[in-house]
């Protein structure tokens, strides 16, 4: 059953949603520029006449057609009672320059002040959203390119260390590749830093664009109803003039109270016919040098490096659930205490903004575990995240992964134990076992999601919660609120929060076939060997 949408936020979504919607909304000025321009002239041929009226005639019926909707259809009519209107008095050409063609103007001049901030806002949103995304591609590239220079040196430095045809190795040489591959170390470490907060950068710019083109296409489609109701609005002043001409203009009365406009009709029309879909989101996931085993690396230090990078992502999903907790009780609370200043809706803009970091983070980390399967020989981990992955490798060989995300709901549910995976070491290869967290269930907003019993008389385990807030970038206003939180409910000492709240793990993950990473191109991996060997 195909799901037809009603709503400018729903039908002008993705890269040039926006920007249709814009074009669309310029249709409209247009059409009621135009439309004060034939009414003008119609004003006028009242005082010439029939002449000049059957031409006013003829350029609304082409404007009408080239629109659409019920108001199309609606100065279609009018158009057509033009003919019959050729001997009208000198006193409605008068009115309508006084109560139809200059409101007109100004229904024009208002609407078009009103989507000037609103188009601004959103352009500035891109204009970001699209230097986040070469700051990212700069940092990762950066990467890359370090890796493979350091993998190049530790193999000039193993074969100098061995010496060639009997001699002694050259110390020279030893001491400047040795000098080389830690001046490439230190980079890389600044470059992957760099990186990880260019990507989660990103991603913020991403959702700001996104909640920018939602709220921009609500406001729209205020303004355009408002045209369509005020358009409507003008034909019934029209027909109440017809009204109070003589016997002659009384069929063309009728005509012009006959006529209705249906503003609904109109925006589901236009949704329908000049809309562009709904936005499908995409994630860009971390992707590590180390994964994928057909980079020259070393074994080794392919294992170190994606150790490193499991121990950063698993870090940053703690602190996704730290804050998320801290945000859960904080609702929770202000739904217990009234009295409690806390705007609802922020709460649930940063639960949301929180969910979907941990979305990138998780599903970092799951493909960077598989890396790691992967370099041990063992089975990959299958999750429902891996069927959304798609890779893509530019003409360098850098890949870049995107995550689809649902048009619904995609809580991240994963399986962890409370300590820590063993990491992968050259004597021991095996798969880190994944670390159970928090099963998020909107329905536990009191706080169920806690890994540990937790006594909230106390006013220490919610300043706690408090500074794990801190932690997060969109978390870090309420860092205050949920101190002062703790304080009013260690007052009130709330007989609800003093039970014990327990754990709710959450179930493994819905198995999924591991096929939408993309295979590297043959040709790629050769031309990536011979720069090597250069």
């Amino acid at each position: 059953m195909v799901v037809e949408y009603t709503e400018f936020r729903h039908c002008f979504g993705g890269p040039n949603g926006f920007e249709e919607l814009k074009k669309y909304m310029r249709m409209g000025s247009d059409f009621c520029k135009e439309l004060a321009s034939v009414l003008a002239e119609r004003a006028d041929t009242e005082l010439a006449y029939a002449k000049n009226l059957n031409k006013s005639s003829l350029r609304l019926q082409k404007l009408s057609k080239d629109f659409h909707g019920t108001l199309s259809d609606a100065w279609l009519q009018v158009s057509i009672q033009f003919d019959t209107e050729a001997e009208m008095h000198r006193s409605l050409g008068s009115t309508l320059h006084e109560e139809v063609i200059k409101p007109i103007k100004i229904l024009v001049e208002n609407n078009t002040k009103s989507r000037k901030p609103v188009e601004l806002k959103v352009d500035k949103a891109i204009r970001n959203y699209a230097d986040r995304k070469a700051e990212d591609y700069k940092y990762r590239s950066r990467c890359f390119q370090l890796v493979k220079e350091i993998e190049k040196c530790m193999y000039s430095l193993d074969e100098a260390q061995k010496g060639v045809a009997g001699k002694p190795p050259n110390s020279k040489e030893i001491q400047k590749l040795e000098s080389q591959i830690s001046k490439s170390r230190d980079q890389l470490e600044k470059s992957e830093s760099k990186y990880h907060k260019a990507c989660s950068s990103f991603e913020l710019a991403r959702q700001d664009w996104q909640l920018e083109s939602i709220e921009a296409c609500n406001q729209m489609q205020l303004i355009e109803s408002d045209r369509l109701s005020q358009l409507e609005h003008f034909i019934k002043k029209i027909a109440i003039q017809m009204s109070l001409m003589s016997k002659k203009m009384l069929k063309v009365s009728d005509v012009y109270q006959s006529l209705e406009l249906n503003a609904q009709q109109d925006i589901e029309l236009a949704c329908k016919k000049h809309g562009t879909g709904a936005s499908d989101q995409h994630m860009h996931l971390y992707d590590i040098y180390a994964e994928n085993t057909k980079n020259m690396m070393n074994k080794d230090r392919r294992i170190e490096s994606l150790n490193k990078w499991a121990q950063m992502l698993e870090s940053d999903v703690k602190a996704q659930v730290k804050s998320r907790q801290g945000l859960e009780k904080v609702k929770a609370f202000s739904k217990e205490n009234p009295n409690f200043n806390s705007n609802e809706a922020d709460v649930e803009l940063k639960l949301e903004s929180v969910r979907l970091l941990h979305i990138l983070y998780e599903s970092s980390l799951l493909k960077v575990e598989n890396a790691l399967a992967d370099s041990a020989d063992q089975a990959k981990k299958e999750s429902e995240l891996v069927g959304r992955m798609t890779t893509t490798y530019d003409r360098q060989g850098v890949p870049s992964t995107i995550l689809k995300l649902d048009e619904g709901e995609l809580d991240v549910q994963t399986n962890r134990p409370s300590a820590p995976s063993p990491l992968l070491s050259p004597g021991n290869v095996h798969t880190p076992v994944r670390m159970p967290m928090p099963y998020f269930d909107s329905s536990y907003t009191s706080g169920a999601e806690s890994v540990v019993s937790t006594n909230l008389s106390s006013s220490s385990t919610l300043s706690s919660s408090s500074s794990s807030l801190a932690n997060n970038r969109h978390s870090y206003i309420l860092t205050t609120t949920a101190a002062a939180a703790a304080a009013h409910f260690d007052r009130a000492s709330h007989a609800y929060y003093t039970t014990n709240i327990g754990v709710k793990s959450a179930d493994s993950l819905p198995l999924n076939t591991y096929d939408s990473i993309s295979k590297i191109n043959e040709n790629q991996y050769n031309n990536s060997n011979r720069s090597l060997s250069d």
